[in-house]
């Protein structure tokens, strides 16, 4: 009698055909480079993290985007001063803690005066999702099989690419660290978000 149901039991597992759950995931997210590129508004949540030299800073970071406005905000440790940093072509505005105002023509002369750093707005804003910048040819671009960045050089900074999430099923960076010269950004985004 134990011999059949044994028997019995090694027939069902073999007509079974396999296990009853995957390993496989609910979704796939694509990496389709044209969808996040073609996507004009688009915001990221997370951290970031900027190095020179000896000296460090973190904050948490708002990065919006809305066709041709972006808004950065910088909101420092234990709610000590939040920066915003917004503009669009006709120029840049950087408000800085206690509300003071600061105008300019590009957002890097902001950010060199008044933080001593700064960052290429322009082209970080394709480097965050994952894209070459249009508005000039990179030293190099590695990628892995299916078409990720996941390292670059462009307009002489470094972008490693170091880990992709998803949002609405594309792949899209979630952990990246930026660096020329001594200068080294490091961004953990927690979220992305789109808009039309």
């Amino acid at each position: 009698m134990k011999g059949l149901v044994l028997s019995l039991a090694a027939i069902l597992v073999g007509c079974m055909g396999g296990p009853i759950w995957s390993t496989q995931p609910i979704y796939d997210p694509k990496p389709d480079l044209d969808a996040v590129g073609a996507i004009q508004n688009w915001s990221a949540v997370g951290r970031v993290a900027i190095e020179r030299g000896s000296e460090g800073w973190t904050a948490r970071l708002q990065w919006r985007k809305i066709g041709t406005r972006f808004q950065i905000r910088l909101v420092g440790p234990l709610g000590r001063g939040t920066y915003q940093l917004s503009g669009d072509g006709a120029g840049v505005e950087l408000v800085v803690p206690g509300g003071d105002r600061f105008y300019a023509s590009d957002a890097q002369m902001l950010m060199d005066e008044h933080f001593g750093w700064s960052i290429p707005v322009d082209g970080a804003e394709y480097w965050i999702r994952g894209l070459v910048a249009p508005d000039s040819t990179p030293k190099f671009v590695n990628r892995d099989e299916v078409g990720q960045v996941l390292e670059m050089e462009q307009d002489g900074w470094r972008i490693n690419v170091l880990r992709h999430g998803s949002a609405n099923n594309l792949a899209l960076p979630s952990k990246l660290l930026m660096y020329i010269g001594d200068l080294k950004v490091r961004i953990v985004i927690s979220s992305w978000k789109f808009t039309s």
